[in-house]
């Protein structure tokens, strides 16, 4: 896993924390990487689509398996 491929996992996992610690922000990534089809691809992250307070929100998650490769290499 390459410095990009990490970040990416990193800004999900901060998303995931954010959105558990303010219940008024989604827990989806959003960018526009390429990267970030990569590890779609990879398993690592799936894309989503979620309604969030009456707003269409598109982004990115993190699988189990992209949290576990992510803790793992912290």
């Amino acid at each position: 896993m390459n410095t990009k491929e990490r970040n990416l996992l990193e800004k999900a996992y901060e998303a995931e924390i954010n959105s558990a610690m303010n219940k008024n922000i989604p827990h989806l990534m959003q960018t526009k990487s390429k990267t970030a089809k990569k590890l779609v691809d990879d398993l690592l992250l799936a894309e989503r689509t979620i309604v969030f307070n009456g707003v269409t929100v598109k982004g990115y998650e993190l699988t189990d398996a992209g949290r576990l490769i992510y803790c793992v290499g912290c």
